[in-house]
């Protein structure tokens, strides 16, 4: 059954059995299932809700990144953020929770694989390891091959 003939999906109007009964609906934010309540872009008509987009609470995005992933599993938080001449890695096995390293050090990276988990490893000034979600494991893996090449485990790993 299509949406809009989806009784169970729509707000109850104010005649209805659960309805609201104050007598008059609430248009604050204009009636969900009329799209034209909504407007066009700067027409007068148009309601507080049709503005909303989530992306503006946000802060805006460094120009120079490329990919970022974060995800906390298990009460460990692991997060990489790749831009075009840094990377961050945070994960509990770094010293001070994090570390920063210039992208022109890192000489091989490899991901390593852990059921519902992997983990990246990044040779740089040092090893630097983070834990994250598989489902990142193909945004990551293709950002770093474009910034890095193919991954290159160490020899017999």
């Amino acid at each position: 059954m299509d949406a809009e003939g989806d009784e169970s999906r729509r707000a109850p109007t104010v005649d209805s059995p659960g309805g609201s009964t104050s007598g008059a609906p609430d248009t604050g934010f204009g009636d969900f299932n009329v799209a034209s309540d909504f407007g066009e872009i700067g027409d007068a008509a148009r309601t507080p809700a049709a503005d909303l987009f989530f992306g503006d609470f946000a802060p805006p995005l460094d120009p120079d990144l490329i990919s970022e992933c974060s995800a906390s599993m298990n009460g460990e938080h692991g997060a990489v953020t790749l831009y075009e001449d840094r990377i961050i890695v945070e994960s509990p096995d770094e010293p001070d929770g994090e570390a920063v390293f210039a992208a022109d050090t890192v000489r091989a990276w490899w991901l390593v694989d852990g059921g519902s988990f992997f983990a990246l490893v990044v040779e740089a000034d040092v090893l630097h390891r983070t834990r994250l979600p598989t489902g990142f494991k193909a945004v990551l893996k293709a950002a770093f091959s474009k910034a890095f090449g193919p991954a290159s485990p160490p020899t017999g790993a």
